[in-house]
């Protein structure tokens, strides 16, 4: 064993236990804390101290450890529905900014769509929804349906031939509730179908209901979503991810069928070809976040799942179902391959341009110039006590990186400063990474560290500010992270530092903070623009940027990591690979 390498740290933690050696033998864990050592109490002597005391001591020695109280041992039963009354408070506490979002534009095709509802008693009365799902969506702090919600959820549960569907929504504008309301309603009012199983080991489920997600904590999210409304009835459901053993996966399907599952593609694989699983019985597939869930590395993974494998053709009358807040040209022109051309149905809700993202008013944007590390972390704790501590830590903050060491260094930076602080990124270990989640959702600490494992989907209701310390090489990542805030019509803010070296995102930049009318600080304008926006503004025109421009246009500031070169970390989860 070794003691922490942190000599502040009283009474020691244990980081590290060797193999076949007493302590490991009588089930000592990293984190477990020395209590004392030959008798000699350590509760209030530092890491260095203890290290003296155990190579000075004779063996055999007597070493006294203390387990550290467990956060969701004693209630680990209770705390799925703990999280999901946390999130009802949340929403009922929000309620009234979801009507700020009525007036945004929705553009539907084809013109004969379903009309919307107006409110839940209209889906009741139309036969949509039954009353009990609504009083389940009203008891879990849904007081009424967003705009989305209200457009999707007549058209997917549209009868007897259901639509396929792409849909587009800004960040936290309800775009899960609004796929996961009328495809578990269909299966509550109807059941699930039959399909063979045989418990045992050889066990193989057959789901009927699929959600597809980038990210392990996007599949748990959305199933702890999906169970305000199956609790109660007959329906089964899971989440599949990377980073849990198989072992433990396939021990939970081997006793019933499961109905819903909500997967990572990686993990979704492994047990299609450990024929633990089949698809020959889905009704409905989702892709969540779907531009990231058909570009790069999960393309091909999502394609051999959707398209390979024994899973209904889109033909057959499949489902399927795209949901996200960003969708390249590149993803739409691989629909035909994936959806009903002739049942597909488009919706957008919100303003966008071409390329440029989703529009997020509601989040204020501030765009600084900053130079090296040293200066910009000096900036970020400067710049966390304008916006943040000063005024009161209304909410909680996320700050982005693009790398996983800068992630750790900055939370060391942070933490030294004296904030509550923790960091995340797609190489910690599947328990460290739940663990920091769930003590974020529960308010343990204030500012999270991240790299884009946090950018997508994930529901933190009350983040105020968003900080980009790296910016990302596209507007897509750019709009998912500020999309952290402003949620469901709050207000929220994102603070973005860049360098001279980001030059070609100054552009797409502009383009987006012009769309979602926002200051444009002067250092992103080409200099012919700049001076002639400068010349229409002193005749009295214009907006200028001057109060988001620090260094003014074009300072020549060196973008200089400081040997901060770890691996680019995407957000994905490499663990869905199959592993």
């Amino acid at each position: 064993m070794a003691p922490s390498k942190d000599s502040s740290v009283k009474g020691y933690v244990v980081e590290k236990v060797a193999e076949d050696k007493p302590a490991d033998k009588h089930g000592v864990k990293q984190g477990w804390k020395v209590a004392a050592v030959g008798g000699k109490d350590c509760e209030n002597i530092d890491s260095i101290e203890i290290q003296g005391l155990l190579k000075a001591c004779d063996l055999p020695v007597i070493v006294k450890f203390e387990k550290p109280p467990q956060i969701r041992e004693s209630d680990s039963e209770d705390s799925p529905n703990e999280l999901l009354d946390d999130r009802a408070d949340a929403r009922t506490a929000n309620a009234a900014n979801i009507g700020k979002m009525d007036d945004l534009p929705v553009s539907r095709t084809p013109e004969n769509l379903p009309e919307p509802i107006s409110g839940w008693q209209d889906a009741v009365d139309k036969k949509i929804l039954s009353l009990p799902v609504v009083q389940k969506l009203q008891g879990a702090g849904l007081k009424r349906p967003t705009i989305i919600q209200r457009h999707c959820i007549p058209i997917i549960k549209n009868e007897p031939e259901h639509y396929d569907m792409i849909a587009q929504a800004q960040t936290g504008s309800g775009k899960t509730f609004a796929f996961v309301i009328p495809m578990i309603a269909r299966l509550v009012m109807k059941g699930a179908s039959p399909r063979p199983f045989f418990p045992g080991a050889s066990a193989q489920v057959s789901p009927v209901v699929m959600v597809l997600s980038p990210t392990r904590e996007l599949a748990l999210q959305t199933s702890q979503e999906i169970s305000v409304l199956t609790k109660g009835t007959d329906l089964s459901q899971m989440a599949i991810y990377g980073g849990e053993s198989v072992g433990i996966t396939t021990a939970k399907m081997e006793k019933a069928n499961i109905d819903i599952v909500c997967a990572t593609p990686g993990r979704l694989v492994t047990l299609i070809d450990g024929s633990k699983m089949s698809l020959a019985f889905i009704e409905c597939v989702v892709l969540d976040e779907a531009d990231q869930m058909l570009e790069n590395r999960l393309e091909i993974i999502c394609k051999n799942v959707l398209c390979e494998r024994d899973m209904p053709a889109p033909g057959s009358g499949r489902q399927t179902l795209m949901f996200s807040a960003t969708m390249p040209q590149k993803i739409k022109e691989m629909c035909p391959e994936l959806l009903r051309e002739n049942r597909m149905a488009h919706l957008m809700v919100g303003n966008y341009g071409d390329d440029k993202g989703g529009s997020c008013e509601s989040i204020q944007q501030i765009i600084r110039q900053v130079g090296d590390d040293t200066h910009r972390i000096n900036t970020l704790i400067e710049d966390l006590h304008t916006y943040w501590i000063r005024p009161g830590k209304k909410g909680r903050v996320v700050i982005f990186s693009n790398m996983r060491v800068t992630a750790d260094k900055l939370a060391g930076n942070l933490q030294r400063a004296g904030m509550s602080c923790q960091h995340l990124h797609g190489k910690l270990d599947q328990d460290v990474r739940d663990a920091v989640f769930d003590k974020f959702r529960r308010g343990q600490f204030d500012v999270l560290v991240a790299t884009n494992v946090a950018s997508r989907g994930l529901d933190f209701p009350d983040i105020s500010l968003v900080v980009q310390f790296d910016i990302p090489k596209d507007i897509e990542p750019y709009t998912h992270r500020i999309g952290r805030t402003g949620r469901a019509g709050q207000v929220g803010m994102a603070l973005s530092y860049v360098t001279t070296k980001d030059w070609k995102m100054y552009p797409k930049l502009v383009e987006f903070l012009e769309l979602n009318k926002q200051e444009v600080p002067s250092f992103l304008l080409p200099r012919k623009k700049y001076d002639s926006g400068r010349r229409s503004r002193s005749r009295g025109g214009g907006r200028g940027g001057g109060g988001n421009d620090r260094g003014g246009s074009n300072r020549g500031y060196r973008d200089d990591r400081g040997g901060d070169r770890g691996r680019d970390d995407r957000g994905g989860d490499r663990g869905n690979r199959g592993r």
